[in-house]
């Protein structure tokens, strides 16, 4: 799945297939890196969203990497929405 893809889905409830045939619930975030210069993706399973949405919303600017794993766009095949 291409950057593009996969913005619509950026922060939203989904359902994602992974290139090995794993599929996981959860939510992909972005955040830019300062000093790398570049975007990075991670993925939050399903059961730590809420826990991501808290502490994010207590200004935690790690949260991301604290409840989340770094994630390779690349590895994503499909992705479909989940009515939350």
């Amino acid at each position: 799945m291409s950057t593009r893809e996969l913005q619509q889905f950026i922060y939203q409830l989904g359902l994602f297939i992974f290139s090995d045939g794993s599929k996981d619930e959860g939510m992909i975030v972005a955040r830019y890196n300062i000093r790398e210069g570049r975007v990075e993706y991670f993925f939050i399973p399903a059961g730590n969203v809420i826990a991501y949405r808290s502490a994010r919303s207590h200004h935690d600017l790690d949260a991301h990497r604290k409840l989340g794993i770094p994630l390779d766009v690349n590895s994503i095949s499909s992705a479909q929405l989940l009515s939350a």
